[in-house]
This record gives C-alpha cells, structure tokens and sequence, in this order.
C-alpha cells in the first residue's frame, strides 16, 4: 500500500484540482463515481499534506452547505423558537456538527477497525452498495479519495458499514457504536450530546391525532383532509465541521470516503437535524394564514392528486368536546392558526375544506424552503421529497408512519398487509410447538409490538412474551459455560469489579459485556421450551389475529389522546371482598369473595410460597375488572352524553392494580390470566380507560365497600354473596352521594369466570369472552 500511495503522489502532485470547486451541474445524471473526479480530490489532499479539512475549505461549495444564511434562517423561525434552538441553527449553519470534538486516536485502534472492515451485510450486496456510495457522492454528502488515504493520513480514520434491509428497501448504516473488543473506542463514544439539541419529534403522531379530534369537534359535518409532505435526506442536512470529518470516514469499495454531511448511526444525528426541523413546524402556523402562498407555489400545488368519492354521503363519527379538547375556533368563531407535525422527516397535516388543506400545504412547502433553503435543482436536490410529492392522494383517508388513518370513522389501525405478514410469522408458532429459537421470537416480537398502535390492548399481552422470553434465557445454563474464555474472563471481571482504568472504561467493559451476551445468545442454536405462560399468551394473540375473530385492529383516536374523562370509577378490595363506584355514572356494587377463593389468600395460608396462592394484587385487578364491566352495562343501558367514545378513570389504591392495567402483570400467573380476560372485554368495546393512583385515605368510600361487615342476624342459609346478608344502610346515611346511584350486580356468568381464573390461573377461550355481550355481565338494581 505504501507503494500504491508513492506512485498515487508521484502521479497526482502537479494534477491540477482546481475544477472541484466549480458547481457539479450534472450530479443528478451521475451513474457512477468518477475515477478523475477521485484523482483530483486526492491530489488536492496531497497537496494539503493528507488533510482533509483543508480539501472540504478548498472546494467549499455544497460540501459545507455554502449558500446557506444562517442570519436569514433566524429572521424567519427565531421568534417562532426558543433561544437554544437559535444558538444550535446558528451553529449548525455556520460551524457544523457535531457541537463538540477532542478526539486523539490509538494507533492501534484504528488500524484494528481497518483490518477488520465493513460488516458482512454490506459485502453481502455489492450492487445495493454501489448505488447507495454513488448517491451519496453525486449529492456531495461524501468526499472520495484513493483508499490508501486513511492508513497514512493522521487526520482519517474508519467506522464500519452495515446495511439494513426492511421490506424489500436496503439502507446503509454507519456503524459508529459496534465494537469487538471492550477496550475499541468507537465514534459515539467520543461524540457526547451534552450540548446537542433537545430531541421530541416523537410527540408529532400523537399531535396529529389531537389535532383531527379537534378539526372534528368544530367541524361535525365535515370531511378532514389528511396530506403528507416528506423533507430530503434531512439527516444529511446538517453539515459535518471541516475541521473534524475525517472522523467520519468510512472505506468501499477501495476507496475512502470522508462523510461531508451527518450520518446514520451517529449518536448525534437525530438531535443534529431537531432544532431545523422544529423551526420547519412551528414556522407553519403563522404561514399557514398568508393566503398568497397557495399562488407562490401554484405548480407545486398543481400537481396534487384527490381521492375520489362522494363526501356528502359519508357518515362522519363525532368528537365531543372537553376542557383539554376544545376545537380549532376561538371564542369569535375565527380559526386558529393551522398546524403541521412534523416527524423527523414526515410532514403530517390535516385540515377540513380544500381551501385550508391547501393553504397548509402551501405554508409547508414555504416553511421546508426558509429552513433548508430554495430549490435550485440543477445544483442540489429539492428540499421537499418531489417523488413522495407526486405519490401523495389527498383524502380523509391515509397511511401514516405505516399506520391507517381514517378521519371518517376517526379510528388509526393497523394495515391489512402488516396483519398478513404477522399472520404468517404466527403460524411457525402451531399449538403443538414446544421450542423456539431466539432469532424466530425476536421477529415475532418485533411485528406484534406494532400491533399495539392499532390496538392498545395487545401491549399488556407484550409485556408477558418479554417476561416469558426473559424466564426462558435464563433457563439457558450452557451458554456460558460454551463462551469464550475472554468472555468468561470478562465477566469475572464485572463480578469482582477488578478493572484497571477510570470509571468510563469499566462502564465501556460492562456495556461492552451486555452486547457480547446478546450477540451470544443470537448467534446459540440453543433450543428453549415455550412454557405454558407463553403457550398461553401466543394462543391468544392468535385467536385474535385469525381471519374469522371478526377483531379489527383498530382504535378510536378518541381512546389515543388526552381527554378529560367522562367519568371516574373508584374501587378497592380488601381478602374478603371488593366494591367499587362510580358518582358520575350513578352505580356502586360490593361482592363478598366465596370461601375457595378467601381459603387461598393470606387470611389462611402462612406465606404466597403456596402454588394456588391469591394475591391482594389479584383480588385489587379483579375489582378493576368489575368496575370496568358495571360501566360498560351503564353506557348500554343509559345515555351518559353524546360522546361515540368515552374515557372513563379507573381509581384505585394498589399501585400493582394500577400498573397492571396501564401495562399488566409480569410476575403473577393469575393476574396474567386476568390481563386477558380484561384485553378480551376492551376488544371492540367503546369504552376507553385509564387508570390513575390515590392514596388509601382519599379511597374512603371505596374502602368502606370492600370492608362491608356480615349483617349478624342474617340467615346462615343465604348465600355469603347475597346481598340481602349485608346492611348497606349505614354506608348510604354516611355517604349521601350513594343513595342516587342504582346497585350493580354481576352475573353469574361473569362470577364463574371470574373465580375459574383465580382458582384454575387459566383465562377462558378468546372466543367465550367476545361472545360477552352487556347483559350476560350483570344489571343494575334500583
């Protein structure tokens, strides 16, 4: 090689490069990268003794983002920002990123990265990544050079490339965060985000839904447009300080390339590209009320597509409005500023009238340009994605961020295409299979935790398989006694705690660790048994995903978003029994627990060591549950108000009840089986819940039920669940606010159910429990 670099300088050291800083007016028709092109920029870093900074200040250009004014940006979004989104554009635009750098490399280091090279999947495909090298180059992302630049420059070094491939699309991925040994120093170790810009485009899905929900609360008998707009390479926006982008190289196809622009798989990208794009969003509400921006960009706008239909004839589904909730009008009936939410490159909107989908629009596309600049095409690409532009079809109807959007029913579900494909995951996992391999559970996972944007219910049945998954690993007692001795050296090390070094060296060894025995663990052929827990758990995600359950995976944007609740259902349990009400929604119901059930709680058992041990966390969960079902037969036989789909407060003091109705239980087989019993009642129910904790003094009338003393000259004859063996009349003369509300008695259905899945930790079939209808759950008694 160091022959190879002699003869390169002979060769190249009176080429003349001046023509790199000259505008590269044929970079779209670029096939690929151009050897002269190579010679030149190498001969200039000759010339520049191997320093690439100096070559990217030489040429300048696109590769330090030359036309762009960080002052003009400023004056267009600083009053829309805060001040330390200001000073991060100010200093992106005019310094680069990332915001610091003090790097001095290892020799050693560096040259064990090279020797090692790019990642098997980016050998893998050679064609995908040549396209991908010469796109990036042609768009001046990248400097190329002669390879050898990087062994004998002290200002290069290399980061390993992967690529990614996800439905049929390939993505390069530059590796900075991988390392083979736990004393490699990898990129985004030395990159720190102390100063980096706050990151939350993740609110911006959420904020659509909101918005939606309050375009419907004015507008009741209007269709909501939903459009898109898509920002290019945003990412590769936020240009690379020529001082340091030597650290940002990587090597293909023998050649060296110094990344010019930021890159995917930097610890700093995301954030590098967030103050830009939240001055892109909150730009747009002020823009979106010129009404000439429609015109300015009228061939742009010209070019969009309708869907068809008839609008007229579309039965709208309502909002109702609440005080977090209020709609898209001020109080003189005037609209508000319309907005847009942008996540991180998608540009997600919606607005009712053609007139103000249009104006959103237009205001998008003039905010994407005052951030990113004006389009200039025969220089760089056009700000705004032009091929998603003429794929977009403006209608009520979307798919966005791979989800279904439907402004008519006002619902976000999940793809017929993506239920499909996890269909055929499923069905590798027949009732009769007894092992699994990681590699099979890992995709599995992966595609069902989508499933729980369409239907939040799926996430509680989630978080068993993590747990099922987790119980089974540890099962797995070969893999390190089979590990390597550095491994097993490496652990002994984490348990003595006998590093030398500071304190970041031994977290870069424990991290180091945790990632080694997760490749361990991928990489093992190991069998694991699918326990019953996970049989059972699969079962039912199966049943609900089969084409003839009738389950729609979708969910009411009603039951996404922060609402005031309808009502508050308020219960508590004590080993003896439970009770619960609701004011608001005029019910009450105490139900003492039978003898099977109260023989198996700490009333007559010394410990929980007992296998068919009742928790108080179970006997809390099953209180949730009957509030929850005495709700759903008072929305069925009463109308409460005009809301398609109210959010009732579930109440409770057992911080356990309220978690495992938020997310569910992990450890407790019973309250596992009461999890699905409950995902089954909240399946294709209108009635959303929530779940909030209050202390046991606040929970006083609640307590007083679920503590109701036997009447002691009651007939020892009568049932112990009969109500008629209990004086509810002292309760009523202390809380007045009781006498309006009707007693809610569960049925003997649901009862059964109920105490089968505590005494038998088995939920009945899904198919039992959606056959449910409001009447078989029980009825309210005047």
């Amino acid at each position: 090689m160091y022959e190879v670099m002699m003869i390169d300088v002979t060769r190249l050291r009176n080429v003349n490069f001046w023509s790199l800083k000259l505008p590269r007016l044929d970079y779209a028709q670029q096939s690929e990268i151009s050897s002269e092109r190579i010679d030149k920029t190498t001969a200039c870093a000759i010339y520049y003794g191997l320093n690439p900074s100096m070559v990217i200040r030489f040429i300048k250009g696109e590769y330090v983002g030359e036309s762009r004014d960080a002052d003009a940006i400023l004056r267009a979004v600083s009053q829309h920002i805060n001040e330390e989104d200001c000073r991060h554009i100010e200093r992106i635009i005019d310094q680069g990123c990332p915001s610091f750098l003090d790097f001095e490399e290892r020799y050693e280091n560096k040259h064990a990265v090279l020797r090692r090279g790019n990642q098997a999947t980016f050998l893998q495909y050679p064609e995908v990544t040549a396209k991908a090298v010469n796109k990036e180059e042609k768009n001046s992302h990248v400097l190329p050079f002669r390879g050898w630049l990087v062994y004998f420059s002290p200002y290069c070094r290399a980061t390993p490339q992967g690529i990614r491939e996800k439905n049929g699309k390939f993505r390069v991925i530059f590796d900075a965060s991988t390392r083979m040994t736990p004393d490699e120093i990898v990129l985004n170790d030395v990159t720190n985000r102390d100063d980096e810009a706050e990151i939350d485009f993740g609110k911006a899905k959420l904020n659509l839904l909101i918005n939606i929900y309050n375009w419907r609360i004015s507008y009741p008998k209007e269709v909501i447009y939903l459009a898109l707009a898509d920002i290019t390479a945003c990412f590769r926006f936020p240009r690379i300080a020529a001082d340091v982008a030597g650290a940002f190289g990587f090597v293909a196809e023998g050649k060296y390339f110094v990344s010019t622009s930021m890159v995917f798989g930097s610890n700093i990208s995301a954030s590098a590209w967030e103050a830009l794009r939240r001055g892109i969003q909150e730009t747009i509400p002020t823009l979106s009320q010129r009404t000439d921006l429609v015109e300015v960009h009228e061939e742009l706008i010209n070019q969009l597509r309708w869907a068809e239909g008839n609008s007229s004839e579309t039965e709208l589904v309502q909002a109702f409005p609440c005080a977090i909730n209020q709609g898209v009008v001020d109080e003189a009936g005037n609209l508000l500023p319309m907005r847009a939410n942008v996540y991180v490159d998608d540009i997600l909107m919606a607005a009712v009238f053609r007139a103000n989908i249009l104006r959103l629009l237009a205001a998008t596309i003039e905010g994407i340009f005052l951030v990113c600049g004006r389009p200039d095409i025969s220089l760089r690409q056009c700000p705004l994605s032009l091929e998603k532009w003429h794929e977009l079809i403006v209608g009520p109807i979307q798919i966005v961020l791979g989800l279904s959007l439907d402004t008519n029913k006002m619902t976000v579900g999940i793809t017929d295409d993506y239920i499909q494909q996890v269909r055929t995951l499923l069905q590798k996992w027949d009732p009769s299979r007894r092992f699994f391999n990681v590699g099979d559970m890992q995709k599995l996972v992966g595609k069902l935790a989508r499933l729980g944007e369409g239907a939040p219910w799926i996430y509680k049945l989630m978080s068993h398989l993590y747990t099922s998954l987790a119980f089974a690993l540890k099962s797995n007692t070969e893999l390190l006694s089979r590990s390597s001795n550095g491994f097993k050296e490496l652990v002994n090390q984490i348990k003595t705690k006998n590093f030398s070094g500071n304190q970041s060296d031994h977290q870069r060894h424990i991290k180091f660790a945790m990632k080694e025995a997760s490749r361990m663990i991928n990489k093992h052929k190991h069998k694991y048994l699918v326990n019953a827990t996970m049989h059972e758990e699969l079962n039912f995600i199966s049943d609900a995903l089969s084409e003839n359950s009738g389950i729609k995976f979708e969910t009411p944007i009603a039951h996404l978003i922060p609402r005031i609740p309808t009502a508050l259902i308020i219960g508590d349990s004590s080993l003896t029994a439970c009770g619960g009400y609701s004011i608001t929604l005029e019910f009450w119901w105490h139900l003492a627990f039978p003898e099977s059930v109260t023989h198996r709680t700490l009333l007559h058992l010394d410990d929980d060591k007992d296998e068919t041990f009742i928790s108080i966390n179970c006997l809390e969960y099953v209180t949730i549950i009957i509030n929850y079902c005495a709700t759903i037969v008072k929305f069925e036989n009463c109308k409460i108000n005009d809301d398609p789909y109210p959010v009732v407060l579930c109440v409770t003091d057992n911080t356990s009840a309220l978690n495992w109705t938020l997310h569910t239980s992990k450890k407790s087989i019973i309250g596992r089986a009461l999890a699905r019993f409950f995902c089954g009642l909240l399946i294709g129910s209108r009635i959303g819940i929530n779940a909030k904790w209050i202390s046991t003094i606040e929970n006083i009338i609640a307590d007083k039920i679920s503590r109701l003393k036997k009447n002691i000259n009651s007939d020892s004859s009568v049932s112990q669940s009969s109500s008629s063996t209990y004086n509810y009349s002292k309760l009523k003369q202390e809380h007045e606010e009781l006498k309006v509300c009707s007693f809610f008695q569960p049925s003997p259905k649901l009862l059964s159910l109920i105490w089968e899945i505590l005494l038998t930790r088995r939920c009945p079939d899904l198919s039992l429990i959606l056959k449910l209808k409001p009447h078989d759950l029980g009825k309210l008694c005047i």
